[in-house]
């Protein structure tokens, strides 16, 4: 009996013994990682000061403010006034200013219709100017109002530019002012003699072109440079490589008459004529 209770108490105390190291074993374990996980923090809490004192530096460090504005692709506005439009300040920081509201501002401006911001590290900013410009004009009493191919104004002015002429439009020019834009019947209309100028390109015969009546949507007319003093009927604008083909020729073959040129006819089964003017 001795010998049997002997062997039960050495069993509890190896039992015990083993408990006590898996114990010890996972308390071990727990402690890594938690010691892990402090250590972990601790590095990203460092890389998270270190960019917090690399952020105030680049703001309050003299070495990223403005000290040159570049001005690109610019013709009709001029740098300084690209600039003034901008609302960008010499001295400011290059991170501190807003790509989208500069372009906001400069959009201000008429003339330009879009435009691309750009940082040059340390000390620079790069505006790139998409302009529009001024592709037709319009009569407002004795001033000319100065539109571009997407009908949007961009100047009211005494003088007269050297580009087609558009009559016959229905927008109300009494309280038009620059950035507003030709009303939806008149902007539709546009299409059409940007398509009449761009088929007039292809045959030079643009420069002759004073004036396009739109006033009748079947039957847009063209008005020929004074010396020539000729219009064109184009009828709706169908097939314009053909009619304008047949109006180079015909103005060469008429050649110093005045007159009208119809091909505004069906050009299957009519023909294109010219009638001189009686004078």
């Amino acid at each position: 009996m001795k010998n049997t209770n002997k062997k039960s108490k050495k069993t509890r105390v190896a039992v015990s013994s083993t408990a006590t190291k898996k114990e010890y074993k996972q308390y071990q374990e727990e402690l890594n990682i938690k010691n892990s996980k402090f250590k972990n923090f601790s590095k990203f809490f460092l890389v998270i000061m270190i960019i917090l004192v690399a952020v105030i530096l680049i703001f309050f460090s003299g070495v990223f403010n403005v000290k040159e504005i570049i001005v690109e692709k610019n013709n009709l506005v001029s740098d300084e006034q690209v600039i003034s439009f901008s609302g960008i300040r010499y001295g400011k920081n290059i991170f501190s200013i807003s790509k989208k509201n500069i372009i906001n501002h400069l959009k201000e401006n008429s003339y330009i219709g879009d435009a691309t911001v750009k940082r040059i590290f340390p000390d620079k900013i790069k505006l790139m100017i998409d302009e529009r410009n001024i592709d037709f004009v319009l009569q407002l009493a004795n001033s000319y109002v100065y539109i571009d191919r997407q009908g949007y104004v961009l100047e009211i002015s005494n003088n007269k530019p050297n580009v087609p002429m558009i009559l016959g439009f229905t927008t109300d020019l009494s309280n038009i002012k620059p950035n507003d834009r030709l009303e939806e019947k008149d902007l539709i209309k546009m299409n059409m003699v940007i398509k009449i100028m761009e088929t007039a390109n292809n045959h030079n015969l643009e420069n002759l072109i004073t004036r396009i009546d739109i006033s009748n949507e079947e039957n847009y007319t063209i008005y020929l440079d004074s010396n020539l003093n000729k219009i064109a009927y184009l009828g709706n604008g169908s097939d314009l490589n053909t009619r304008f083909l047949y109006i180079k020729s015909i103005l060469k073959e008429q050649e110093g008459k005045s007159g009208e040129i119809f091909v505004n006819v069906d050009l299957n089964s009519e023909y294109v004529f010219f009638r001189e003017e009686n004078i």
